[in-house]
């Protein structure tokens, strides 16, 4: 089995991503520890086109964990309620 290139996948370019309609919904992460699952969050956001992700209280930030996603979603830094 061969990896399959981006043309391949049918994937949207960068500039494509950001001048598409988003889904109007917002995620929340608050206080989620591991950089794993911040990623599947980022990834899943990216899949489904979700307009923004919020990072809140002790929830990791690292670019790194975004993967595929990275400069696809709109991520604020962590702030504190």
């Amino acid at each position: 089995m061969r990896k399959l290139t981006m043309p391949e996948l049918n994937r949207l370019s960068l500039t494509e991503y950001q001048e598409v309609e988003k889904l109007d919904v917002i995620i929340v992460l608050d206080n989620v520890r591991s950089l794993s699952n911040i990623g599947s969050f980022f990834r899943t956001a990216d899949a489904f086109r979700i307009e923004e992700i919020f990072l809140c209280g002790i929830t990791a930030y690292c670019l790194k964990s975004l993967c595929g996603a990275r400069g696809r979603c709109v991520c604020k830094p962590p702030f504190y309620w």
